[in-house]
């Protein structure tokens, strides 16, 4: 359970879809992100993503971010983290 200032920290660093999926146990249990962090992507994180349970993929250097298939669980515990910027669903994106 998140108190108010943990809640509020959640408002501020997940995307809309993220936070709806972050409470719905119906969710996958694995969830694909983008991590944005202070100035990108660091041995720290690697080692706070692998502590989680998670693996990261990709470095997305050119917006200070990387991907990651993280647990939703550990969504809680990513927003905590001080280098955590914001954290996004990484979806498929089409047009209309």
């Amino acid at each position: 359970m998140l108190d108010e200032s943990e809640s509020g920290l959640k408002n501020q660093k997940l995307d809309p879809a993220l936070r709806e999926m972050a409470d719905d146990p119906t969710a996958p249990e694995l969830l694909t992100v983008i991590i944005q962090t202070v100035d990108g992507l660091k041995d720290d994180d690697r080692r706070m993503v692998s502590t989680l349970r998670g693996t990261v993929k990709d470095d997305l250097y050119i917006i200070n971010a990387f991907s990651a298939d993280v647990p939703r669980s550990a969504l809680n515990s990513l927003i905590l983290s001080p280098r955590v910027v914001r954290i996004y669903n990484d979806s498929e994106i089409r047009g209309s």
